[in-house]
């Protein structure tokens, strides 16, 4: 096995083991008393930072000849540019508009039904939101195991493998949802649908505009806007409404992969 995979699977490896240590005193905090309300808003803002840390810890193994702070120079080398923070904004906004429309219909609710309404709450759920998922976690599975198989196997390819494994990462989670068995498999098939439309989305950005925030708005906006989703306590509307994320993030993905192509052949017949 060449090296760049056994790191590969390394930092893989060692991020599963300190997500379950992580999750683990989470809940053995709370077995001492602290509410498991309390624990479950504040245990990802804790267990999303160990991808980061893995890498940190391990960078000279992992990093190869890059030291901490130039990996991490490099993650922004790119010159921002409008058009692409706002595709950035629009495609989880959008997709989040439409699926409160059809999450709506459905249930004969209206969008203000299917909305936080506590709109004071908006700033600490956002700056939470922004500590969690985007700012812990894309370092390491865009910035770092992205950059690395795509590098190998290509964009779509290494979108789709770090969608797997970045996804299954999140399997302790599933099963916190007390969901049937039944259930749980579609919810497991829809999450990991969305999160490879995601990882597609942000792979082909990430990989051809070298800047780590347009994966962060994105992750960012996918994470605070279904944050502020009210869900029945229903099995089935919480299934649906990630059912419907993952068509609309596939599809996305799809059209993304469809424009990229049609750039490449056009290039090549220049």
């Amino acid at each position: 096995m060449e090296a760049s995979k056994k790191n590969l699977c390394f930092f893989a490896i060692l991020t599963y083991v300190g997500f379950y240590i992580a999750l683990g005193l989470c809940l053995l905090i709370v077995a001492f008393g602290v509410p498991m309300e309390s624990m479950s808003n504040y245990a990802p803002l804790v267990i999303s930072w160990v991808s980061l840390v893995v890498l940190m810890i391990w960078a000279k193994r992992l990093l190869k000849d890059s030291s901490r702070k130039e990996f991490l120079k490099g993650l922004f080398a790119e010159k921002l540019r409008i058009k692409w923070i706002l595709i950035s904004i629009i495609i989880p906004s959008l997709i989040f508009a439409i699926t409160v429309i059809v999450l709506g219909t459905v249930n004969h609710k209206s969008i203000g039904e299917l909305i936080n309404q506590d709109y004071a709450s908006y700033p600490l759920l956002f700056i939470l939101q922004l500590l969690m998922g985007p700012t812990a976690e894309e370092p390491g599975w865009r910035g770092y195991f992205f950059t690395e198989v795509s590098a190998k196997k290509g964009i779509l390819k290494g979108s789709v493998i770090t969608g797997l494994v970045w996804g299954f990462w999140h399997t302790p989670l599933w099963l916190m949802e007390g969901l049937s068995p039944l259930s749980l498999i579609v919810y497991a098939v829809s999450f990991i649908g969305a999160v490879i439309g995601i990882s597609i989305i942000m792979g082909y950005i990430f990989g051809k505009h070298r800047n780590l925030i347009y994966c962060t708005i994105i992750h960012l906006l996918f994470n605070f806007l279904n944050a502020l989703l009210i869900i029945d306590n229903n099995q089935n509307s919480l299934i649906f409404a990630l059912v419907i994320y993952a068509v609309l993030y596939l599809l996305t993905a799809g059209i993304m992969i469809f424009i990229n192509r049609s750039k490449s052949a056009s290039t090549a017949c220049l």
